[in-house]
This record gives C-alpha cells, structure tokens and sequence, in this order.
C-alpha cells in the first residue's frame, strides 16, 4: 500500500507540472527569409581572354591616307548626274538626324607616340528587341506540354568562345596593277565627272603593294577593314572554322564594268555611291576613325562625294557575346541643295575556299524575283519578273543550275533575311534586318564569265547586295540637312546542312523528307531553352538545349503513325518566348 506522505508528494509534482503547461505561450512560426531572383536572358562567357594585344601602334590621321589631294566639292557647281530612267523613293526614307551608327568616341590619334586604346565593354542589354517575323507566335502560356521529350547528348563542346572585342592595325600586301596612271581626265559633260575615266591600254603590270589594315575580332569572328580601298571590309573570317567567307582577289585588277566603266574587283564588302552598279568612289581612300557604339567595339569609315558634297559612310560593330557583325550604312547632305542618290553594299562571297562551287544555293524567302541582267537566253529579260525559286523547270536557287550569268533584285522578302549556302563545304552565311528594310536586295553571279576578266587566276564569287532604293533603276532624295541610315546583321553558320528560316537570333533547317525529317538548330548567341517540333498544329517533340555559337544542334524525328499535318519548328527562350520559328505553327 502506498502511503499518504508519498501520495501527497506525487500530487504535488503533477499539480506544478500542469500548471507550466498552461502559462507557456504559443509557438510563433517565422518566415524564412526572401531571395531576390534574377533573370539572366543572354549569359556572356568569359572561358578565355582575347589572344591579341589591346596596345596599339599609332594610327596615322585619316585625312593623310589619300594618295592623291582632291578638290572640295561643292554642290553649287557639280552637276548632278543625269539619270534615266529615275522614280523617286518615298520621303519616309531619309531622316533628319544623324545616323545613329556614329561612334561616340574615338582612339584614333595622330600623336607618333604608342598609344592604348581604353575599349569601352559593349553592352548587350542596349540591343534593340528581335522582331519575331514569322506571323501569329505562340504566347507563353499557349504551349502545352510537349508529349516527347528528348535528351540532346550530340552537341559537341563550342569550338569558340566568347571574347571582348578588340581592334589592332596591322598591313596587307596585294599585288595591285598600277591603274593610277592610266586616269583620264574627265569635263563637265561627262555623265561621270569629276570622276577620271580609265585607259586600259595605259594599265601598268601588278606590282606588290602595302595596304594599311584595321582589324576588328572578338571570339567568334574577325573582320580586316582595308581605309586605303574604298574602306571596304576585305576579310571575315568565321573562327569556329576558319574559313574567310568573302572573296579576297589576289592582285587588284581594274574591270571593264561598273557605272564609269571601270571598277576595282578587290572583293570583300564595298560600298556603291551615290549612283548605282559599284558606284564612283569604291576604289580611292576613305577616312577611318574607331569608337563604340550601341552594338559594340566599332570602326567607322567615310567618303566625302566628289559630285554630291554628301558624306557617305559605314560602320562596323562587333561586341562580346554574338558572332554577328552588325553593319550600318549611313549618308549625310550637309550642302545647301537636295541629292538624287543611291547606296548599296556589296558583299563577294565566297564560302569554301577563294572560290564558289555548284552546290551553293541562294536563300532567298520569296516567290519573285526582277531581272536585272543575264546572259542566260531561257530566262526573263531586264526589267522582267521571274518566279522563284522554279522557273522553267529549274530550280534557280542552285548556283549548278545557272545558265548563264545572272543579276536580280528581290522586289519583296517576305522575311528580315537573306542568306547562301556551299554545301560541299557545309559553310552558309546569314544577312538578317528588321522586316521590310531596307528596300532593296539584289544578287549576282558570274557563273559562265571567264575569271580573266577580274583576276589573273581561277577564283571567283558571288555578290549579295543590300541597297537603299529597291533597284538600280531608282533613286532617293536626301534634302539639306538630313541624313539616312540602316543596320543589318551579318554572321556565319556551318554544319547545319542549310537552312530555311533566319533572324539575327539563328537558323532553322527543317527538311520533311515524309517518313523523317531533318532538323538543324544554329544561333548567333547563346541560347538556352528549348526545340520544339510541331505537327499538324500540335506539339510533337521537344529537346531541352544551351547552344552557343560555332555549336550546331541537329535530330532526325521519325513521324509515329497516325500523326499528320505539316511541320512546324521553334526555338524558345527558357521563359518559353520564341527566339526564331518557322512552319505551321499554332
């Protein structure tokens, strides 16, 4: 029997233990603490350092490049040309400000003493938003889940990688026939004056010759700038393959064509005016001068027109994070009276070696094209539509399947790009621009010429032009004051087997062969998200993906049975916002 003392005592413990309870007060929960996210759209890689030296040697002052001391022009007195036939293009396309690729500061300093260039880091984020082109893109919230999804183990590691762009000078030697001295004077009846005509018999024998060049590169690309040769950009080389992607004439030949009936086939990137074909003032030095812009590390080159007064340039743009080169061709009328002109680049390509081969294809997305000029009997005369890319039983977007020389504008791109292809070298070239300018596009090549006629070997080209009225046969006013401007993006692709879509983002192939289909995924930048394949309005297939450029993502999707309709192809953002698409896409 238990006791009362111990009873007592056992009481009493429960009593005080019951009593704590009840005074304890409640458990309060706190928060963990929030986390600021950040959404990082575009990573820049930084895996290496550039390889070239930013201490640079003196430059000279670019007004000491010319040869020869010419004149100031003055608008009073030089007589425009005279034009036939001449439209006149809408007065939407000039502007009354300056050309927004001016650079906002300059390196280039006439002081004989070594200078360093401070390079100004580019800033991606100022980059203007990509138009998606293709019509009526997918919100975010409208993509449903993709009922396959497939690992991507096949992209092999970025044979390139990121890099600040860096500008360095150095010289290239060409042989150059001396053409100089075979100039003709012209007069005022001349439809060329004050521009010299040329006696071929007087041409003197090529002779080597030191260039002054301007190299601007960063990670991915580099592009060689020649002042003293109409400021052309004589080389672009795609680093991912090493590959030079223009055509580089080895000796400077002058040609019988071109509007003052002669013309420096040098090659590269040249810029035609004020008058159309290579324009007038392609073959003598332009100033230079470096800088930055909203695109990046710049060089910006420039020509004061001999019959205009106008100032004509172009400038050149290349930052950290993007294989596209971003070029943008300017003009300006700081005289007292309106200018008819033209201004075109001119891009020689050549994608596989110094030389252009038969399975090279014109990417061009539209249905008609205008005839410019041919020596091709079976097709449309100047001036004359043609479909595209059949006509008459060809497929003309194949270079094999020219006849003949052949030159044609593209009245209307249903997209914001152009682009070729060498698929014996699987190297392509994509020109993107913001839909629906600029106005003109315009193709060229030899095919059947002899290369005697530009060069003094077996190499040869083709041109991509890119112009600011829709054709030869138009001209644009641009009043006192005003100045006109456009921007382009200019970047190379490889191992993707061609391609049907592009913007300044990447390309698309997609190919269906019917029981399979190709697809092939490159960009300019590093995306990270993913490929989505579509079919018959509904999602088919997905692929979860981080491409850089020089990397090439490609799949063969088999169609399972019962699965119809057409294709269609995307590349989203991790946010699921379209990068680029094409096909039927809902």
């Amino acid at each position: 029997m238990v006791s009362n003392r111990w009873l007592r005592f056992c009481l009493l413990v429960v009593g005080v233990l019951a009593a704590a309870s009840c005074a304890a007060p409640p458990e309060t929960a706190v928060p963990l603490p929030t986390r600021a996210r950040t959404i990082v759209t575009i990573p820049v890689i930084a895996t290496r350092t550039p390889s070239l030296s930013l201490t640079l040697t003196a430059v000279p002052s670019a007004t000491s490049l010319a040869t020869t001391e010419r004149p100031s022009p003055t608008s009073t007195t030089t007589p425009e040309p005279e034009i036939v036939p001449q439209t006149t293009e809408p007065v939407a396309k000039t502007e009354t400000t300056e050309p927004s690729s001016h650079p906002t500061q300059s390196i280039v300093n006439t002081d004989p003493r070594p200078v360093t260039a401070t390079l100004i880091p580019p800033t991606v984020t100022s980059l203007p938003p990509e138009p998606i082109v293709t019509p009526i893109p997918p919100t975010a919230t409208s993509l449903p889940p993709a009922p396959t999804t497939l690992a991507v183990t096949s992209l092999p590691p970025p044979p390139v990688a990121a890099a600040e762009p860096a500008i360095y000078q150095t010289t290239i030697t060409i042989p150059t026939y001396d053409y100089e001295t075979a100039f003709q004077p012209t007069g005022p009846e001349d439809p060329i004056y004050p521009y010299p005509r040329l006696n071929f018999s007087l041409v003197g024998p090529p002779a080597p010759r030191t260039y002054q060049a301007i190299v601007l590169e960063n990670g991915f690309v580099s592009v060689t700038i020649l002042p003293e040769l109409g400021g052309r950009i004589y080389q672009w080389q795609d680093k991912a393959t090493s590959r030079q992607l223009l055509y580089a004439n080895p000796v400077v030949k002058p040609t019988s064509w071109g509007y003052r009936g002669w013309w420096l086939a040098a090659g590269g990137i040249e810029w035609a005016f004020p008058v159309d074909e290579h324009g007038l003032n392609e073959w003598r030095p332009w100033n230079y001068s470096t800088g930055s812009t909203a695109y990046g590390l710049s060089v910006t080159v420039s020509d004061v027109d001999d019959r205009t007064g106008m100032e004509v340039g172009a400038t050149i743009s290349l930052d950290a994070g993007h294989a596209y080169i971003t070029i943008q061709p300017w003009v300006k009328n700081n005289t007292a009276k309106a200018h008819p002109y033209q201004l075109w680049l001119n891009a020689m390509l050549t994608l596989g070696g110094n030389a252009v081969s038969d399975q090279t294809q014109f990417i061009i997305p539209a249905s008609e094209v205008t005839i410019h000029s041919t020596s091709d009997g079976s097709v449309p005369g100047a001036g004359s539509p043609m479909s595209w890319p059949f006509y008459g039983g060809r497929d003309m977007s194949w270079y094999a399947n020219w006849a003949g020389y052949l030159g044609f504008f593209v009245p209307t791109v249903t997209n914001g790009f152009t682009g070729v292809y060498d698929y014996a070298a699987d190297q392509g070239i994509v020109r993107a621009y913001n839909p629906g300018w600029p106005a003109g596009t315009k193709f060229f090549g030899p095919a059947t010429f002899s290369p005697s006629l530009w060069t003094d070997d077996d190499s040869n080209y083709i041109e991509l032009w890119s112009g600011a009225t829709s054709s030869f046969w138009s001209y644009a006013t641009l009043n006192p004051g005003e100045s006109f401007s456009w921007t382009e993006y200019w970047y190379p692709v490889h191992g993707v087997g061609g391609f049907n879509y592009a913007n300044r983002t990447a390309v698309l192939r997609l190919n269906d062969n019917g029981g399979s289909t190709e697809i092939g995924v490159a960009v300019s930048g590093v995306v990270t998200g993913q490929i989505v394949l579509w079919a018959g309005g509904q999602p088919a297939a997905n692929w979860p993906v981080t491409i850089y450029p020089g990397q090439v993502f490609r799949a063969t999707w088999t169609r399972p049975s019962g699965m119809d309709g057409t294709l269609g192809l995307q590349l989203l953002y991790s946010d699921s916002t379209v990068a680029a698409q094409t096909g039927q896409i809902p």
